[in-house]
């Protein structure tokens, strides 16, 4: 028998393994060839992704124009959104093609409300409607733009990326002397308890609706109101430099001085009434729960009291009311102008409807006949708060020009403001900002259907 040799053995080892390695090499070709064209697709689509959200996001940074066009052109089918009882819009707008820059990309764009909820866990106030979980109440809606960019082959749409702008008025245009609906000039802190109910409204007209002397300030103002209320604050609270007298000690006394001399001049002609300067009585508070009227928008007037105030029932009055020490109300003040306490602490006590104060309030711990710095400002309350709070410049201005005139006291107080519009869809001086933006991942439909 013949035998192999060592030459032929080694032949083959050296086909197999040449073999082996023409598998390997033909594996790894495919290999490379699938993970090239993977990637070269990965690229495509994310080049389509890309293009789609460049699109989008153009939409998003033209939003405030594209809310100014549809404002204009009178196609908006909702002119309430962003009141305190709007509860949003049942049907979205139309989607409006805009231009997109490119010719296999469209560009999208709608207007939409969002009604905002502020469920509560603790008991329901009056008037307050429970379902079993939460309480109800009337909510405060925000206006949306929502920008859709699409990328289209063939007639497909293959890509698809949305971006969602909310759009909110500039608060930095309604505080003139630096203070709000409710306003705590100092940097100095006491307790802080807003009212825990439904129908207590603070409303910056555009402006903050209150404000706080220093960032401690208003730090403490925030931690007082419930987070399930922030709703009631119709613009949000803020820190602002206050301007004369509000700004230094000396300022205060001096407007304090000049009110209570124009106040004793004007008392000595009518020495019996106390309706414009009262002084203690026995236990060292003014006291009224009448039906008292402390002046009207037409005729205004100026009423001092050099003490503590404690007013209740059917109060109501316009002007310039000063307390140099504190002042508890029952229910809410119905004062159009400038009311302010220098005792430091403001309490509304009870509750009962009605009232609406159109002006400003001003809480200071100001000792009077003093330039000491300024004390602890608090506010409080007792039994619920009721009515609303509203910033109004006019009614400010009114008070000034009427009851200063070409006094001192005018030059020290003087507020240069603007009232804003209430909502974006108003008349008046405003600046449209982008709020905040993010891009929406599915939409909502149990707000506003499909989106087809």
């Amino acid at each position: 028998m013949k035998q192999l040799s060592n030459f032929s053995r080694q032949k083959g080892v050296a086909l197999f393994v040449g073999l082996i390695l023409l598998l390997v090499m033909t594996v790894l070709g495919i290999s490379a060839f699938q993970n090239s064209h993977i990637q070269e697709r990965a690229a495509g689509n994310a080049r389509l992704q890309s293009l789609a959200f460049e699109a989008a996001a153009a939409g998003a940074s033209n939003s405030i124009n594209f809310f100014e066009q549809q404002k204009a052109a009178d196609a908006l089918p909702d002119e309430e959104c962003g009141d305190n009882d709007h509860v949003g819009w049942e049907n979205p707008t139309d989607w409006v093609s805009m231009d997109s820059g490119h010719p296999q990309v469209t560009l999208e764009q709608r207007l939409y409300c969002l009604a905002d909820a502020y469920p509560d866990s603790a008991d329901c106030e009056p008037g307050e409607e429970d379902d079993g979980e939460t309480c109800i109440r009337p909510p405060q809606s925000q206006l949306f733009v929502l920008s859709r960019g699409q990328v289209f082959s063939g007639g497909d749409s293959v890509a698809m990326r949305e971006v969602e702008v909310r759009l909110d008025i500039g608060h930095n245009y309604a505080v003139g002397d630096g203070c709000g609906a409710l306003c705590f000039p100092s940097c100095n802190p006491g307790e802080f308890e807003f009212p825990n109910s439904n129908v207590f409204q603070v409303n910056g007209q555009g402006g903050p609706s209150i404000t706080g002397g220093c960032d401690a300030m208003s730090d403490a103002i925030l931690a007082g109101i419930k987070d399930n209320r922030i709703g009631n604050y119709i613009d949000p609270p803020a820190t602002s430099g206050p301007g004369s007298p509000w700004d230094t000690p000396e300022n205060t006394e001096s407007f304090r001085e000049n009110l209570e001399a124009l106040a004793s001049t004007q008392q000595s002609e009518n020495p019996d009434s106390c309706q414009t300067l009262c002084y203690y009585d026995g236990d060292g508070v003014y006291e009224d729960n009448g039906n008292s009227e402390y002046g009207t928008v037409e005729n205004m007037q100026l009423t001092y009291i050099a003490g503590d105030a404690d007013f209740g029932g059917g109060i109501s009055g316009a002007g310039i009311m000063m307390v140099e020490g504190n002042l508890n109300w029952n229910g809410t003040p119905d004062f159009k102008g400038l009311i302010v306490t220098l005792g430091g602490t403001f309490t509304i006590d009870g509750g009962g409807l009605g009232g609406n104060h159109a002006g400003s309030v001003v809480i200071l711990n100001h000792e009077a006949g003093t330039t000491n710095p300024f004390g602890d400002s608090s506010f409080g309350s007792i039994g619920g708060g009721t009515a609303e709070y509203n910033y109004n410049c006019a009614m400010l201005q009114l008070a000034n020009s009427t009851l200063l005139g070409t006094t001192p006291a005018a030059n020290i107080w003087d507020p240069q403001c603007n009232d804003g519009p209430g909502n974006p869809f108003q008349a008046g001086p405003k600046e449209m900002v982008i709020a905040s933006w993010r891009e929406n991942i599915g939409w909502r439909e149990e707000f506003f259907g499909s989106g087809d």
